[in-house]
């Protein structure tokens, strides 16, 4: 299930010194919303993790297949009415294989962290 355009929506992207950053806004008012966590309600850390896939596999025009993800940290729980900051950093390309670390921020809080390890897919 694609989380891009409905769970979430770019609201702007920009790259420079080996640095890629998003800015996107959550759909408050999405299913996954009312049964993670009713009364309370939390992004799941699965789907940050997918959100990052689906903005990269947009943003390079490439499929992505994740291999490991490491070094994850959930420092502050999301809710639906943030919008986030994803800032993508030690960005490498080998071959077929793409790595990158990210910071998922808003303001000076950062909310999570995590190393993705990616392969390509033809």
């Amino acid at each position: 299930m694609k989380l891009i355009n409905d769970f979430f929506y770019v609201i702007a992207s920009e790259s420079n010194d080996g640095e890629l950053k998003c800015k996107l806004r959550l759909n408050a008012g999405h299913d996954l919303y009312r049964v993670h966590f009713p009364g309370n309600p939390i992004t799941p850390g699965v789907c940050l993790i997918q959100m990052a896939t689906e903005f990269l596999e947009q943003h390079y025009g490439k499929k992505f297949q994740l291999c490991s993800a490491g070094n994850i940290k959930f420092k502050k729980p999301i809710g639906p009415d943030e919008e986030l900051l994803f800032v993508f950093t030690k960005i490498t390309f080998e071959e077929t294989l793409f790595s990158t670390c990210i910071s998922i921020e808003h303001d000076d809080t950062q909310f999570a962290k995590m190393t993705l390890h990616y392969k390509t897919i033809e």
